[in-house]
């Protein structure tokens, strides 16, 4: 059986019907939960835990989202376009670790010219969102 989102084949008894289309465990995940970015409660909860774990910086990230971090912070602003190519990321990819950076109040969204950019977490936060609009 093959997803019809992402195409790929789904074994069998992993498959997923969801509004009549037939999805593998990855797609049906991300249709049901996808990735917020900005989530005051997410927010909180890591600065908690990293915090309580004496974490700062790119303390407790993976090696993908400290290099996207630090690709970040030696850029400046760039485009999720930027990130997703540099890294050979698919958009959904993007959106996973970026909310990470986002919840770590590492990294953030905002507006630039009119087009949708991001860059290192700092004292000038407005006009925050969410890559994924």
């Amino acid at each position: 059986m093959i997803c019809t989102k992402c195409n790929s084949e789904i074994p069998e008894g992993e498959q997923c019907l969801h509004h009549g289309k037939m999805l593998c465990e990855d797609c049906y995940l991300e249709v049901l939960e996808p990735p917020r970015t900005c989530d005051v409660a997410a927010v909180y909860g890591a600065k908690l835990a990293r915090k309580m774990a004496g974490q700062e910086g790119s303390d407790g990230l993976t090696e993908l989202q400290k290099n996207i971090y630090n690709y970040i912070n030696e850029t400046g602003s760039v485009t999720a376009e930027q990130i997703m190519n540099k890294f050979n990321l698919s958009k959904l990819q993007l959106e996973r670790n970026f909310a990470v950076l986002r919840h770590c109040e590492l990294a953030h969204g905002f507006i630039e010219n009119g087009k949708k950019m991001i860059k290192v977490w700092g004292e000038d936060t407005l006009g925050k969102m969410n890559i994924a609009d």
